[in-house]
């Protein structure tokens, strides 16, 4: 992945947090969808987890029309 796509990805996480935060709550992980499933079934993007569930910057697009708008709402 190229550095300014690296950047924009990591960058679009960073805002997307705040909308799951806003939407989901601080608890989440406890109660409800963590943040790459809620990720995964909102903007159709299965984010890359290494083996002790930290991100990483692969990441597999699932559903190519909620991606699309994820794209549009947060890699400018």
């Amino acid at each position: 992945m190229a550095s300014e796509q690296r950047r924009q990805y990591w960058g679009a996480l960073h805002a997307v947090r705040k909308e799951y935060m806003s939407e989901v709550g601080d608890n989440a992980g406890m109660t409800g969808a963590t943040l790459p499933h809620w990720v995964e079934q909102k903007y159709g993007l299965k984010m890359g987890l290494d083996g002790s569930g930290n991100y990483t910057q692969d990441y597999q697009v699932v559903n190519p029309k909620r991606f699309l708008f994820f794209q549009i709402k947060y890699m400018k």
